[in-house]
């Protein structure tokens, strides 16, 4: 990714998409700016919303072993609850808690703010940034209808002991974009991405291994437990977790609930030939996206169906971070992907300059090099939402 760091990770706080949606996003992008080797993430959701308990932790350690996370699990280990936090915290206001190592000193440093072991084995061994907050709730314009606001969240970023420490630019850098969750963005949010034309698909490559791609796996669920999954699936599974003391596996994966809930959904059906094809259908808001879960009776010999389920995985990406992803992969500078961005959702012209705060002869001047530098082949759809009417129906893009 080219540009500089600070801005591409307030443009993602202007994507119009919950923040549980681009968080993975966020994390990746400060990990990589700071050099660091494992991220976590702990939130609990906003008090009062009826789907969910406010004071329960959950959890996105995308870099920490399976082993660890169940440990912390098993160990009941939770948050203080989002309305103590909310009397302790002033809007804006930063708990802060780095465990940093002393020059010629291998120990960290003592630290006031509570972290137990188990937390700490998800991470690496080295320094660890931590930091603790009071997320604003979302804006108008930002559809929450999927996903449950986020209260409390809490960022964890740590290096290993092999590695330097981190330094105090590094140390700022870290808190001053944490901070960015408490505020409003300086700009106005991307606008919903509706108004795209071409069709989204062709705005971007096929699917792959990247962070914010959209991942599709497939597992057999027998018995309580998967019996079968293939990679995408068991990365799938272990996207969030909650702490449930006792058994963690089961328990504790918020996917893994809702595989087995679809497993026993299909029980109330009758297992046999005459319904080889009922299929009952779940989606789960997890970090990145909306997780849809296909569960249908694994047929046997002579097409009978049987006691084993199938049940099918697609994480879907919200187009924004797709699209803010493909336009990293350009040689646009920070404001011309943010000036192609809002074009690409349908903005005016007029609206743009007002948003990116610029005149009309330096819009033109960034359209005619946005032009010059996107590749005529690989950048076409861009290409294609940057050239006016060709793009959308606005007449005063023309």
């Amino acid at each position: 990714m080219q540009g500089d760091v600070r801005t591409c990770l307030r443009q993602i706080h202007q994507l119009p998409v919950p923040t549980l949606d681009y968080l993975p996003l966020w994390l990746e992008t400060l990990r990589r700016s700071l050099a660091a080797d494992g991220v976590v993430a702990l939130w609990c959701h906003a008090a009062g919303d009826p789907t969910e308990a406010s004071d329960a932790t959950c959890w996105y350690a995308p870099q920490a072993p399976v082993s660890a996370c169940e440990r912390l699990a098993a160990s009941g280990w939770a948050m203080p609850p989002v309305a103590e936090l909310q009397r302790s915290l002033s809007p804006g206001e930063l708990l802060r808690g780095h465990a940093r190592r002393s020059r010629g000193c291998p120990t960290a440093l003592p630290t006031t703010f509570r972290r137990p072991p188990d937390l700490d084995r998800c991470l690496p061994d080295g320094d660890l940034l931590d930091v603790c907050l009071l997320p604003l709730l979302r804006e108008a314009g930002v559809d929450t209808s999927a996903a449950t606001p986020i209260g409390a969240l809490r960022l964890l970023v740590s290096r290993r002991k092999s590695r330097p420490r981190f330094s105090a630019r590094e140390v700022t850098a870290f808190e001053t974009a944490a901070a960015e969750f408490t505020s409003a963005p300086e700009r106005p949010n991307f606008p919903p991405l509706t108004a795209m034309t071409p069709p989204v698909p062709n705005l971007w490559p096929e699917a792959s291994c990247n962070i914010g791609d959209d991942v599709a796996g497939t597992l057999v669920w027998h018995q309580r437990q998967p019996e079968w999954a293939d990679p995408a699936a068991l990365a799938l599974m272990h996207r969030v977790w909650r702490p449930m003391p006792g058994r963690a596996w089961a328990d504790a994966c918020v996917v893994v609930q809702a595989c087995q809930s679809l497993a026993d959904e299909l029980t109330l059906h009758p297992s046999d030939a005459v319904s080889p094809g009922v299929q009952v259908c779940k989606a789960v808001a997890v970090p990145g996206g909306t997780l849809h879960l296909h569960a249908t009776h694994l047929c046997g010999m002579g097409g009978h169906t049987t006691e084993r389920v199938r049940i099918a995985l697609h994480l879907c990406v919200p187009p924004a971070i797709r699209l803010l992803q493909r336009l990293w992969e350009t040689a646009l500078t920070p404001v011309q992907r943010e000036i192609a961005m809002r074009l690409l959702a349908g903005q005016s012209r007029s609206q743009t300059r007002e948003a990116c705060a610029i005149g009309v002869q330096t819009l033109k001047t960034h359209l005619s090099l946005m032009r010059s530098r996107l590749d005529p082949v690989r950048d076409a759809s861009l290409l294609l939402g940057l050239g006016g009417s060709g793009a959308t129906g606005n007449p005063d893009r023309t």
